[in-house]
């Protein structure tokens, strides 16, 4: 699979405290959306398909939820729904926006709670 990125834009991320009280669950939503050709001298064996991840992952004391999504090109291959890709390419377009949401999350909580931050694990075979 040739592939070309855009960056990855992270739409929004949010660092809540929470009531440990109240009943909430962790959710995180992969998915895929085709875009269409920006213009008429984009080449037709190619196409582009938007990878985002949504995410809410609860911690006792906080939570962290939002958006972060990035546009892939492909290069000489029709690929215009989520069924057209293997699991094993699924999971190489949206790899690098669990690595972005690992890095900002270690990163936030760091700051937030004045000590090493927390280290996400995503094991990839359980997406």
């Amino acid at each position: 699979m040739e592939l070309k990125r855009q960056k990855p834009i992270v739409e929004s991320y949010h660092f809540d405290m929470r009531d440990p009280n109240i009943e909430v669950e962790t959710k995180i939503h992969a998915g895929f959306a085709p875009f269409p050709a920006p213009d008429e001298n984009y080449p037709k064996e190619n196409s582009i398909l938007a990878a985002r991840l949504q995410f809410q992952v609860v911690f006792p004391e906080f939570m962290i939820r939002g958006a972060i999504g990035q546009v892939n090109h492909f290069i000489n291959r029709q690929v215009t729904k989520q069924e057209d890709l293997t699991k094993e390419e699924a999971n190489e377009l949206v790899a690098p926006l669990f690595d972005m949401l690992q890095r900002l999350t270690y990163e936030v909580t760091e700051i937030v709670m004045d000590q090493p931050g927390i280290n996400l694990n995503f094991n990839q075979e359980n997406e």
